[in-house]
């Protein structure tokens, strides 16, 4: 028998998942959603998912 992984596994790997993504930046979640560090930009969107939208909108951005 098998068990599904608890939610807090779950945000654990999809955390693991945008460090991969987005080499150098830093992901922190609280009460008020989820936070992106790299040096002094911050950027903060309510969930994970929104927030990895945003940085690849700041990344293709910044290849231009």
């Amino acid at each position: 028998m098998t068990t599904a992984p608890t939610a807090d596994l779950v945000m654990e790997r999809l955390q693991q998942e945008a460090a991969r993504e987005f080499p150098g930046w830093s992901f922190r979640r609280d009460r008020t959603g989820w936070t992106a560090t790299h040096g002094d930009l911050r950027l903060t969107r309510p969930s994970l998912a929104a927030l990895r939208a945003l940085l690849r909108i700041h990344r293709a951005t910044r290849q231009v």
